[in-house]
């Protein structure tokens, strides 16, 4: 597992031009002219980090500017996730529990994670190691897999951003002198290491 995230690792140690067997340094060549009111974040040296682009069709996405590349993501995803946020009940739906008195930094966590309270967590675990070692071994391998879908949904998208940077990229040796690169073969190792990956994990689980 851990030789597949080095693999990650090492595309976006390109991307930034710091792999230690690179000899070239990727760079963002965009022109776009921003105004003033579109740039959120500057860096020290007043350059744009992250602003919004609106196309002809009045479509927002918000751009930012790393260390020798960009990342690219609709503006209405970054509400979506706060309006998500804000979608916690006022009590629990399984027990009636005010979600936001008592321990509530904890019921929010099970709710996004078993739509439920802390309390009714704590009071299902408990119903399950009564009926004995194997109930519990099993209740465990289903929460790891869950969390392991989870982290799938998330990592899914970043491997995605990773692949788009690749191929927006502009590639130039130590001397700025363009290269032509091919990326094919970087972009299918991704996948099929991180597919592995994945597979590896659900067939632990399903042991």
């Amino acid at each position: 597992m851990s030789n597949k995230l080095q693999n990650v690792k090492a595309i976006k140690q390109m991307l930034a031009g710091e792999h230690q067997s690179q000899t070239r340094k990727s760079i963002y060549t965009g022109k776009t002219k921003l105004k003033e009111s579109e740039v959120i974040e500057s860096f020290k040296d007043g350059k744009p980090k992250i602003w919004i682009e609106t196309d002809g069709k009045g479509f927002r996405t918000r751009v930012t500017q790393h260390d020798g590349f960009t990342t690219r993501q609709p503006e209405n995803s970054i509400l979506k996730d706060i309006q998500e946020l804000l979608k916690v009940p006022k009590e629990c739906p399984t027990c009636g529990t005010n979600m936001r008195e008592k321990e509530q930094r904890l019921n929010f966590k099970f709710w996004f994670k078993r739509k439920k309270c802390f309390g009714c967590v704590l009071e299902e675990e408990r119903k399950i190691k009564q009926q004995g070692p194997d109930a519990w071994k099993q209740y465990q391998k289903e929460i790891m897999l869950t969390n392991a879908e989870s982290w799938f949904k998330d990592t899914d998208k970043e491997v995605e951003i990773v692949k788009q940077q690749m191929k927006e990229t502009t590639w130039e040796n130590a001397d700025g002198e363009r290269n032509e690169v091919d990326i094919s073969s970087f972009i299918n190792k991704i996948e099929n290491d991180y597919n592995k990956l994945k597979d590896d994990i659900r067939t632990s689980f399903g042991e």
